[in-house]
């Protein structure tokens, strides 16, 4: 595959200069999807007159509720390696399956990157892969290798044309759509705030592309991603009742709301390296059995265990 610099898309549809052509793909008014054009500081739209001002070396394209992540540097830290480590072990290997012998590298969104290494990985693999957040991570984009692959945006507004990607991925980002801020309680329009995301992401992702989410299983009884500090495990009780987290045939419905009709749930084994819980012998024995679970709910006679309550990490494919 060719470098991300050498398949990049950039410039205006006119082919006239705009200014915009360190980026790695061309992006638009996130508010009405108009060109874009620079000025000092700032990107224009010719359209609605809108104006986003850089910060840094990325223009602020926020639209929207923006994320208030604040969280401890030795965590950005690890995020920084888990992300890095995934993507080497389930993204890329999984990308490369559902892209097969077609020619040229395919087109990738992040959505909520994060920190970003999992971008920058895909990208040293030769994919053309780009990354969005609208939270306080964005500082760690500095530190990655391919700077114009990163936007800060809101992913109800993305500053994307139609059908721009091949796939467009999330980790845990809908458990944080439509919630009371960093509490576990959603809001009262919680469907139509997470109903809005799926809509842009099934707009950007190309007839016949496919979008993976992914997060806790609501029908797994306990919710054991989130929580932990200073090291300490936490297992946090997940009622049924309780929309926060998603299942499989919440995504059914809210992609099938939003235009995809075809579903599926993917192994789960190689997405998590529990690197952190690894470093003790303590760490190691807890996490046995969520190993074995993965092992076991990833083979693809057991398929149908995927969804159940007996598997607290759910992969959901949808294709548009």
């Amino acid at each position: 595959m060719d470098t991300i610099e050498q398949q990049a898309v950039v410039g205006s549809m006119s082919g006239k200069p705009t200014g915009l052509d360190k980026f790695t793909v061309q992006i638009v008014c996130p508010q009405c999807k108009g060109q874009l054009h620079s000025i000092p500081h700032a990107l224009t739209c010719e359209s609605c007159k809108s104006e986003f001002p850089f910060e840094g070396d990325y223009p602020d394209l926020i639209v929207g509720q923006r994320y208030n992540d604040d969280t401890p540097e030795d965590e950005i830290r690890g995020e920084d390696d888990g992300n890095r480590a995934t993507a080497k072990r389930y993204w890329i290997p999984l990308f490369k399956e559902l892209w097969g012998k077609r020619p040229g590298a395919p087109t990738v969104l992040s959505l909520g990157c994060g920190v970003g290494s999992d971008v920058d990985q895909l990208c040293a693999a030769g994919f053309r892969a780009v990354g969005i957040d609208n939270g306080k991570r964005a500082a760690a984009w500095t530190e990655q290798r391919n700077r114009p692959a990163f936007f800060r945006a809101n992913g109800q507004y993305m500053p994307f044309e139609d059908e721009t990607f091949d796939f467009v991925y999330c980790g845990c980002v809908f458990p944080h759509v439509g919630v009371q801020g960093m509490t576990y309680n959603v809001t009262e329009d919680y469907y139509k705030q997470r109903l809005a995301l799926a809509k842009e992401m099934v707009r950007v992702v190309k007839k016949g592309g496919r979008i993976i989410s992914c997060n806790p299983n609501r029908n797994f009884p306990f919710d054991i991603f989130h929580g932990h500090r200073g090291g300490k495990f936490t297992a946090r009780r997940t009622p049924r009742s309780n929309p926060l987290l998603l299942s499989a045939r919440d995504y059914e419905r809210l992609f099938g709301d939003a235009g995809c009709r075809k579903f599926e749930t993917l192994p789960v084994d190689n997405y998590w390296g529990f690197t952190g819980s690894s470093r003790t012998l303590k760490g190691t024995i807890l996490t046995l059995p969520v190993r074995f679970i993965f092992w076991l709910v990833s083979r693809p006679q057991l398929q149908f265990m995927r969804a159940s309550m007996f598997n607290p990490w759910l992969i959901m494919m949808m294709k548009k």
